[in-house]
């Protein structure tokens, strides 16, 4: 570790400034509450990657002098606000101008426009006091009162016309997310759907049947993990779901050629797929407990780059709506380019069709996806997980390059899970090129999820507030955290949640500032609450919170039979990250919840299933807003679906459901525990649950 750069009487105080002026943080809170300083070395390289010409802490004063000198934006590039709070804007004009002159136009998005003056007199603006500047401008706080005194929500532009000054602002005025009701949910990867006529993977045709068979029940929501592309048609086959190619599509594995038009119209696919070499490959991919990606993804391309044959061979009534999909996303023509340039660099052909297969297969996801999220019953729809990186080879840094830095990894720092810190590969986004480009990036991941979605995960949602950045080449432990503008970046998912009427889940697990959580719950965000995180031996059935998601655990988390048995615990040891004695320890607390737990539900130690029953029953009679089950526990799954850190090669996003869709809707045990939280929902909350859980917990901690 390099030495600190902000400690007391170490020196270096135009770096530190410098670092602060660009939202680098100097230090954070560790995981045991410890404070941990950044070197010199890594705050220079942030500092770099965001674009500020820096190589030595020597040459920081000149780097300030030079800032200091541009003198301060007129007008931030984007300014947020909030339906019913209007915050007055803050203008900057050079020393000693009329600010008679300087008038302010703002242009609604839908086309009115209001013109008001900065100064001379007008009741609406005010001139800041001299020591609230900074340099030699001088400052204004302008309250904008367009027609009805209110500001409409939408994405409007603002524009300052003065003498010698010309700027122009992006103003987000944002309500707060769509509320869900009290209801409840099932999660399982899609990946992970098994059904006797699939691919050896899940598809969006099984989904459309899990849609409709859980609304029949009384579920709300169908949960997923990320289902965007990632790379399994090339030389390093990755995965996962959290390293997408890109967040501006669909995963084609999922496609399901045989509900597809273009198939029956295409003889050399028909013919290829009643080949006994395919069906020999379905029967085996079927028949296998894990996927293997790069063999489901070779056999389902290879009927689907005929059928992309068919559909641009000629005029067609599919191809006028394939025309007109392609034409509300012009996106997809430069990410099929980058596909087809991918698979060449791979080893792949120069097949000229390349580039129509993957616009074809992008066409084929996203209306098959469609369909399936259709098939839901009234109330009935997806929760989709927006992940918080990109691959870094992926396609949307090449696309939208001003949004992303280079030489830099997203990651998290150490704590007691991952002792070595987290280094998750892909770059982060850029909080000033976010801003340049009026969030353009942000919006259209937003609103290519929230299309399909009735509800979206925000993965690592402090993401939003600050991000750690690891240098490339440096230790996990050598991270350093940059603020983002989390207000601006707030507005506009909570206008893009508006305005398709998506209810959104904060994943706010581990280490939260309590102001992120705070601005959750003003933005109308629903929280993460973990069972497995909360429940202790001395309080093992604690009551989930108010507004939450509140769910057993997590994919990367232990399943419901493998945190019972300790299997978790087992894994730890065995890979070195426990020793002997930590493992033991860990053992006899986790006996000792069990018996906790059991005791409290008044069942038998010896019953896993009998003790889920009664864990699902709590959640269900909770003040939770949601409750998402995970289907896997229904029939006490021990393996869980990734071991985070252990990469691929270890099965992680790969294990397929040990139920088929049939077995699943027979099993009488998985529809006894779904009616029960469906009968629990139903009911109005328990009085006073959460209350007399807080007084007890005050009891024990007093006895």
């Amino acid at each position: 570790m390099s030495p600190n750069v902000a400690r007391p009487g170490r020196g270096l105080r135009q770096l530190s400034e410098l670092a602060r002026r660009h939202g680098v943080q100097l230090s954070y809170t560790t995981a045991d509450g410890s404070p941990h300083w950044s070197g010199p070395d890594e705050v220079i390289a942030v500092l770099g990657a965001l674009g500020v010409p820096i190589s030595r802490p020597a040459e920081a004063a000149d780097v300030l002098a030079g800032e200091r000198r541009g003198g301060t934006l007129a007008l931030e590039p984007v300014i947020a606000q909030w339906a019913g709070r209007p915050e007055p804007v803050t203008v900057g004009l050079p020393s000693r101008s009329d600010p008679g002159s300087a008038w302010l136009t703002l242009s609604l998005e839908d086309g009115r426009q209001h013109r008001q003056r900065v100064g001379s007199g007008d009741p609406a603006s005010e001139r800041l006091a001299p020591e609230a500047s900074a340099g030699e401008d001088d400052f204004y706080r302008v309250r904008m009162t367009p027609e009805g005194g209110t500001l409409p929500t939408g994405y409007h532009h603002l524009r300052l016309e003065a003498a010698g000054v010309e700027a122009s602002s992006m103003m987000v005025v944002a309500p707060r997310c769509p509320a869900p009701p009290r209801s409840w949910g099932g999660s399982i990867p899609l990946h992970a759907v098994r059904a006797a006529d699939d691919w050896g993977v899940g598809s969006y045709t099984s989904l459309a049947r899990l849609l409709e068979w859980l609304g029949g029940r009384g579920g709300a929501w169908v949960g997923l993990l990320p289902i965007f592309p990632t790379y399994l048609d090339t030389a390093a086959v990755d995965p996962s779901p959290y390293l997408p190619v890109t967040r501006l599509g669909w995963n084609e594995i999922h496609v399901d050629p045989t509900r597809l038009p273009e198939l029956a119209a295409t003889p050399a696919a028909v013919r290829q797929l009643e080949s006994t070499e395919i069906q020999a490959r379905l029967r085996e991919s079927r028949n296998r407990s894990r996927i293997d990606h790069a063999e489901v993804m070779s056999t389902l391309r290879s009927i689907l780059e005929p059928m992309a044959q068919t559909l641009f061979s000629g005029s067609s009534s599919r191809r006028t709506e394939f025309d007109a999909f392609l034409a509300a996303r012009p996106h997809l023509e430069a990410y099929a380019r980058f596909r087809a340039a991918a698979g060449v660099h791979a080893g792949g052909a120069r097949d000229p069709g390349v580039v129509e297969y993957h616009l074809y297969a992008q066409w084929a996801a996203e209306t098959q996806l469609a369909a399936a999220a259709a098939a839901g019953r009234p109330g009935t729809g997806l929760y989709l997980d927006l992940p918080v990186g990109i691959h870094p080879s992926g396609f949307d840094p090449v696309w939208a390059p001003e949004a992303f830095v280079t030489g830099i990894h997203g990651g998290a720092p150490p704590d007691r899970f991952q002792p070595g810190g987290q280094d998750w590969a892909f770059p982060p986004l850029n909080p000033r090129g976010l801003r340049s480009q009026e969030y353009r990036y942000l919006i259209a991941s937003l609103r290519h999820a929230m299309r399909q979605a009735e509800a979206v995960r925000i993965d690592h949602v402090m993401s939003l507030h600050r991000l750690y950045w690891i240098p490339e080449g440096a230790d996990a432990t050598d991270g350093v955290y940059v603020n983002y503008p989390d207000a601006e970046m707030r507005a506009v998912v909570s206008l893009e949640a508006s305005r398709s009427g998506t209810a959104v889940v904060g994943e706010d697990l581990g280490t939260v500032p309590a102001q992120v959580r705070a601005d959750m719950q003003h933005d109308g965000m629903l929280r993460s609450w973990v069972f497995q995180f909360e429940s202790t031996p001395e309080d093992p059935l604690p009551s989930p919170l108010r507004p939450a998601l509140a769910s057993w655990g997590t994919h990367d988390l232990a399943t419901f039979a493998g945190y019972w048995d300790g299997l978790d615990i087992d894994e730890r040891e065995d890979g070195g990250d426990i020793d002997v004695r930590e493992a033991a320890a860990e053992r006899r607390e986790r006996r000792e919840w069990r018996r906790a737990l059991c005791q409290r539900l008044s069942v038998p130690t010896d019953d896993p299933r009998a003790a889920l029953a009664g864990c699902l029953d709590h959640l269900a009679s909770s003040p939770a807003t949601v409750v998402l089950v995970d289907l896997e526990d229904l029939w006490l799954e021990p393996e869980p679906q990734n071991r985070p850190g252990t990469g691929t090669g270890h099965g992680n996003w790969e294990r397929r459901s040990a139920l088929g869709l049939d077995e699943m809707f027979a099993d009488p045990r998985v529809g006894a525990a779904l009616a029960a939280v469906d009968r629990r929902r139903s009911e109005p909350e328990r009085s006073g649950q959460g209350e007399r859980a807080r007084r007890a917990r005050g009891m024990r901690r007093a006895g």
